[in-house]
């Protein structure tokens, strides 16, 4: 195993479990969970095997609905994310995409906080779809996520700024 791997491995199982047992136990106004475990998958190599992530992404939803008792709606949000992040990669920077570094060092502002926003929005309201899984609770599903995405928007965003090369 290189570097790059033991460090992949060290962030999936952090996020797992702080997510699990730190981040769920947060219920701010009764309903806002922040879900930073999407960091992983959000910062996952650009230049990676993407069936990799897919299958990463989905025992990362199957172990958080297993430690967290859920009713695997983590599990498809996650797998969703994952698959769809090559179209929302090519969505949010354009030309860049293909580069592997592109994302981070070559792409303004703008498309930085759009693929963030894309991917957080996608995720919840995926999520509180299985969740609820009614049309009589639409408002409840899109009130969920709005502001669980805006919430976990800010502190993917701080995440991301402790990690920032000087």
């Amino acid at each position: 195993m290189n570097r790059d791997n033991i460090v992949s491995v060290f962030q999936f199982f952090l996020l797992l479990f702080l997510q699990s047992f730190l981040l769920n136990m947060i219920n701010l106004f009764g309903f806002i969970n922040p879900n930073l475990y999407l960091l992983y998958i959000i910062v996952y190599r650009l230049d990676s095997n993407p069936t990799l992530l897919i299958i990463l992404g989905f025992f990362m939803g199957l172990l958080l609905d297993l430690l967290t008792q859920g009713s695997g709606g983590h599990t498809i949000a996650t797998l969703t994310i994952a698959f769809l992040r090559p179209s929302i990669i090519k969505f949010s920077f354009g030309v860049n995409y293909d580069v592997p570094m592109g994302m981070i060092k070559g792409s303004l502002l703008s498309q930085r906080l759009l693929y963030l926003l894309l991917m957080v929005m996608i995720h919840h309201l995926v999520l509180y779809s299985v969740i609820y899984f009614s049309f009589n609770n639409t408002i409840t599903i899109l009130k969920n996520t709005l502001f669980t995405s805006f919430f976990t928007f800010i502190m993917v965003y701080i995440s991301l700024g402790l990690f920032k090369e000087k």
